[in-house]
């Protein structure tokens, strides 16, 4: 009886012992979790609608004893879908981690394959009065080459422009994003100068307004553009042209910028299919020497004030149809052309 006794004692003192030392978290671990947790809790667009303590307890339940940065990397998409973030990442040497929403995935091929193809600006007349731009994104994510590309923007335009031009088409389809500036600024002249968009918080506070003058960008009232006027392009600024923007599934970020851009302008409309839905602004936020996060934190308005929380839907849907080899035979241009004709 006294061993049976004594059995049970060490058992029952065995298994609570299993139950209650599950390895620690290493220090170094804990700190970079804290630091990401902290920054997302003050800077997350949508951080008013987040229980940040009960998100807290199940990131740690799940991260439970990391003894390295790369074992706690597989949580970072879990957050960002806890805080509805799909434009943010975290970036640890040089690869992302992001949340992947299970959305429908855009599946048109002559799109996709255009993203591929082109990758610069191409500008060309389509019969005798109209112009198009092809307007890709880009890669000057740090903002270093904006007068640069913007000019090679401008100068493009200003190759085919002349007093026969009665109107344009934008097309934004294979515009995944990038330096918002350089596009603006490039297409300055043909927007037209005053505000045309901005960020708002959460509270649709405005943060900052984009303007356009003389074709400069600015943000409110600090220039990030300095480009001279083209003598080629004072058409352009001597009359309001109407333009017709064609979007994709791939117009994302930064050329959703530039389509949001053109709402409420006079003698503008939106043709073919829904964006991509990446309708904020990021900012870089630092974890350590070798990790940050690039967090969502405002929202994108247009001139109108109007919050676009979501994709952009165009006001006429056009699916399918994109034949960027032959414009003549693509769906969205015939559109365009048709609705330019009665302007």
């Amino acid at each position: 009886m006294k061993q049976m006794l004594f059995f049970l004692i060490l058992l029952t003192s065995v298994t609570a012992k299993g139950q209650t030392s599950s390895p620690s978290m290493t220090d170094s671990v804990k700190v970079f979790l804290d630091k990401s947790l902290q920054i997302l809790q003050q800077n997350a667009i949508n951080r008013d609608s987040v229980d940040w303590n009960a998100l807290r307890s199940r990131v740690y339940q799940k991260t439970a004893g990391a003894r390295s940065y790369e074992d706690v990397l597989s949580i970072y998409p879990y957050l960002f879908e806890q805080i509805g973030d799909h434009h943010g990442a975290l970036k640890y040497k040089g690869k992302s981690y992001y949340w992947k929403e299970s959305s429908t995935r855009y599946t048109n091929q002559a799109v996709l394959g255009a993203v591929k193809n082109y990758t610069s600006v191409k500008v060309q007349k389509i019969g005798r009065h109209t112009g198009y731009i092809l307007l890709p994104g880009n890669n000057d994510f740090n903002g270093k080459n904006i007068n640069k590309e913007a000019q090679g923007i401008r100068d493009a335009i200003a190759s085919i422009n002349s007093k026969r031009i009665r109107g344009w088409i934008l097309d934004l389809r294979i515009n995944t994003g990038g330096s918002m500036y350089e596009m603006l600024a490039g297409l300055g002249l043909l927007l037209g100068d005053g505000k045309v968009g901005g960020f708002v918080d959460q509270h649709r506070k405005p943060e900052e307004s984009w303007i356009l003058e003389e074709g400069n960008i600015y943000l409110d009232s600090a220039q990030v553009s300095n480009i001279p006027n083209n003598v080629q392009l004072k058409e352009l600024k001597r009359k309001t042209f109407p333009i017709a923007v064609l979007l994709s599934g791939q117009t994302a970020s930064s050329g959703e910028v530039v389509a949001i851009s053109t709402a409420g302008r006079q003698n503008t409309i939106r043709i073919g299919e829904n964006s991509a839905g990446y309708t904020t602004s990021n900012k870089g936020f630092e974890i350590n020497s070798q990790a940050g996060l690039n967090l969502a934190v405002d929202f994108d308005a247009d001139r109108t004030g109007r919050i676009y929380r979501d994709y952009i839907t165009p006001e006429i849907i056009v699916t399918g149809g994109d034949n960027f080899e032959n414009l003549e035979k693509d769906e969205k241009v015939k559109a365009a052309l048709n609705w330019l004709k009665k302007k």
